[in-house]
């Protein structure tokens, strides 16, 4: 029963999620909080060890990590922007993920067409990125074909074509785009958040074009982009495979050979400030979400590389629970429920919920689940939701893209590639007591203080009906 309600909450919250994502990282305990922790204790070895990493550095200082992944027979390489989103100004969101994207659409030496071949015929796939604090672009391959994947790579991140025919065509598919998120509620939400939480903020900056910075985004400034994004200072390079210590050298080799020649340029990381939630809640009407709820709560959150990061965890799994049981099937109140949190290293606490019917108890059935958090429960459940944390770390690091990630999160977020090798034991050394103080620090707050901003999306008719 317990597998099949969490399968259910899964199930419903990738609907709202899946529209947010792409103005915020907004995810369950599950799936984002396993990048917190800060605490130095012993490696995880199910997760590897730090002898399975090789780190090398190009002549011009871009630094490489290789990762063993033994057994297997895929590579995955991600080259790293720093910088992100973050440092791009408001009035141009989404232009760095635009730029990304027209890269990949080829070279003068790997066409579309030829890209396209490629991927077909030899199961490579490129990709790219675009986050709060850095962006990527990478592939990935069956291990034979790791120097033509290279080749394509290094020719559209050095010598993209970013013509006027791919730049005219791609604002064409976001300009239906925009239209098609303003009009879904689930959009309009993350429109709503990003106006309402982040104005003047480095992470106001969205990941996809709006309406207003459309206008802004031409190609000169798409070939801006790029040049800034190719910078040695910016620059890092993550290799996950079954590599050979002479696979690893002729790699390092021909990556030298792509990438070595980058200059470094003038580069400041930009200043991330505390996120702060001022001002009156949030309500916008919304013609398709019909007579139902969007809603987003926001409250304080510490930063990503606190140690009180993995006790909230499991504090909100517990609230999580609640939520499901209390919220959702007990009063029948809302399709889907979930605490988590949104942003980058700076971080806010999100309550999400998912096509909410009941509005006026709305409020009060929330704060009476939070109010509801016992003590002597999590005393009991503590190793059940250490369990759920460390699944989620050991299911996030099942591919060889997922170890990528997550040596990319540790060397942004942590300043270490093998900082997620510790994930397990950093979650095995919560206490209850650390649980129950995060609780009363961040979420008890919620209920006690009104610590919470509210943004809701719903027919104009029935916005007056919430008691937020």
């Amino acid at each position: 029963m317990v597998l099949k309600h969490t399968k259910n909450r899964c199930i419903t919250r990738q609907k709202l999620v899946s529209c947010v994502l792409s103005f915020f990282l907004i995810a369950s305990p599950l799936a984002f909080f396993p990048s917190c922790a800060s605490t130095q204790v012993e490696e995880a070895p199910q997760l590897g060890v730090p002898e399975d990493f090789t780190k090398r550095e190009l002549s011009n200082g871009i630094p490489v990590v290789f990762k063993q992944n033994r057994g297997s027979k895929i590579v995955v390489c991600k080259v790293v922007f720093e910088g992100g989103t973050s440092a791009i100004d408001a009035n141009l969101g989404g232009i760095e993920k635009l730029s990304l994207d027209l890269m990949l659409r080829g070279s003068e030496k790997y066409p579309y067409s030829k890209i396209q071949q490629v991927e077909y015929e030899n199961s490579v796939y490129l990709s790219d990125t675009s986050g709060k604090e850095f962006s990527t672009l990478g592939f990935m391959c069956i291990q034979r074909d790791m120097s033509l994947a290279l080749d394509m790579l290094s020719e559209c991140i050095v010598n993209p074509s970013l013509s006027e025919g791919d730049f005219k065509q791609k604002m064409a598919e976001i300009s239906s785009s925009i239209a098609n998120r303003k009009a879904d509620p689930s959009g309009a939400l993350g429109l709503a958040i990003s106006k309402a939480v982040f104005n003047n903020h480095p992470y106001g900056t969205t990941a996809t074009v709006t309406e207003e910075s459309y206008k802004n985004i031409n190609l000169p400034l798409v070939h801006g982009i790029h040049q800034s994004l190719v910078n040695a200072l910016r620059m890092k390079i993550v290799v996950v495979g079954n590599f050979s210590f002479d696979l690893i050298e002729s790699f390092t080799a021909s990556l030298e050979e792509k990438f070595g020649s980058i200059s470094k340029k003038a580069y400041s990381a930009p200043k991330i400030p505390k996120i702060s939630i001022n001002g009156s809640n949030v309500f916008v009407g919304n013609e398709q979400a019909g007579n139902t709820g969007y809603i987003a709560g926001l409250f304080e959150y510490p930063r990503r590389d606190s140690e009180e990061c993995i006790p909230l965890a499991i504090a909100a799994m517990y609230i999580d629970d609640l939520f499901f049981s209390q919220v959702r099937e007990k009063a029948g109140a809302t399709y889907s429920i979930n605490i988590g949190a949104l942003g980058g290293q700076e971080l806010l606490g999100v309550i999400e919920v998912f096509k909410a019917t009941e509005k006026k108890q709305l409020k009060q059935l929330i704060f009476n689940a939070i109010s509801s958090f016992d003590e002597a429960t999590i005393e009991k459940k503590l190793n059940q939701y250490k369990n759920r944390y460390i699944s989620s770390i050991f299911s996030s690091s099942q591919t060889a893209g997922g170890v990528a990630s997550s040596i990319i999160a540790s060397m942004e977020y942590f300043n270490s590639e093998t900082a997620y090798l510790k994930r397990p034991d950093l979650v095995e050394a919560v206490t209850s007591a650390q649980v129950i103080a995060a609780f009363k620090k961040y979420i008890e707050p919620v209920v006690k203080e009104n610590a919470i901003k509210w943004v809701v999306v719903d027919g104009e008719e029935n916005l007056g009906e919430y008691d937020f």
